[in-house]
C-alpha cells in the first residue's frame, strides 16, 4: 500500500505565508531597533515610522522589548540587597537574583527581571516645588509615578516579612557597572569586583549627601532599621 504523499502549498497560500513570516520578522527587527535608535535628540523619525504599524501587534504578543540587556551595549544590571533582622538582631543579608541560589536559570531570570522592574519604575521623592509651581500636571505625574513605586517597593518588603515570620525585612537597589573596554585593557577586572557594585541611594533630586551620591558595596551594610523606606522614614 503505497503512501499518499502531500500536497504542496499552492502558491497562493505560500505566499500569503511568507508575508505573514515577514511581517513577523519585521516586528521582532524594529522593536528594539526603535529602542537602540533614541538619542539625545529623541526617537529617529524613520525608524519611528516604520514603526507605527507594528506597535499594537508587538503589544499583542509582547515582542515590544528593548533587548538591552544583551549585545552589543547592555549596559549596568540592577539588583535588590536585602537585609532580614532576626529579633536577637542577627542578620542575614541576600541578593536578589543570585545565581548560586535562584535555579533553576528561569528562577533566576524571574528574579532578575523584578529587580530591574523595581528600578525601572523608581522615581525620586518630591516632586520639587518649582514643579508644581510651573507645571502641575506634570507635578501629579510626579507624585503618581512615585505612589507607584513606593507600593511596588514595599510589596517586596511585605514578601520577604511572609517568607521570614517574626523578622524585619528591608531593601535596597544595586547597580552592577560594567567596566569599559580602556578601564579593562588598562586594569582587568573580574565582573563581579565589588567595586563595580553601587548603592542607589533614595533621595530627592538636588539633595546632596556628604558621603557621596553613592555608598560603596564593600562596605558592611546598614541595619535594617537604618535602610531608609522610600517614604524616607527608617524601617522599624
Amino acid at each position: 500500500m503505497s503512501t499518499p504523499s502531500l500536497q504542496r502549498p499552492s502558491r497562493k497560500w505560500r505566499l500569503i505565508l511568507s508575508v505573514l513570516v515577514s511581517v513577523h520578522l519585521a516586528a521582532v527587527i524594529l522593536h528594539p531597533l526603535s529602542f537602540q535608535a533614541q538619542g539625545d535628540l529623541g526617537a529617529s523619525p524613520v525608524i519611528t515610522t516604520l514603526f507605527a504599524p507594528f506597535r499594537g501587534y508587538g503589544q499583542l504578543l509582547y515582542i515590544d522589548r528593548g533587548y538591552a540587556f544583551f549585545a552589543p551595549d547592555p549596559g549596568p544590571s540592577h539588583l535588590i540587597q536585602a537585609a532580614i533582622t532576626a529579633k536577637d538582631g542577627s542578620r542575614v543579608e541576600k541578593m536578589y537574583p543570585d545565581l548560586d541560589q535562584h535555579q533553576p536559570r528561569l528562577m533566576y531570570h524571574r528574579h532578575f527581571m523584578l529587580s530591574e522592574y523595581l528600578h525601572e519604575i523608581y522615581q525620586p521623592p518630591g516632586p520639587p516645588r518649582d514643579l508644581v509651581a510651573a507645571d502641575p500636571e506634570a507635578a501629579e505625574y510626579w507624585t503618581l509615578a512615585r505612589t507607584r513605586y513606593v507600593k511596588v517597593h514595599q510589596s517586596i518588603v511585605n514578601h520577604l516579612n511572609h517568607e521570614h515570620p517574626g523578622q524585619e525585612s528591608a531593601i535596597r537597589r544595586i547597580e552592577h557597572l560594567i567596566p569599559d573596554l580602556g578601564s579593562y585593557i588598562d586594569e582587568p577586572i573580574e565582573l563581579d569586583d565589588p567595586q563595580l557594585y553601587r548603592v542607589l541611594l533614595d533621595r530627592p533630586i538636588g539633595v546632596r549627601d556628604t558621603g557621596g551620591s553613592v555608598e560603596a558595596l564593600t562596605a558592611p551594610v546598614k541595619p535594617a532599621e537604618a535602610i531608609p523606606s522610600p517614604t524616607g522614614e527608617p524601617v522599624r
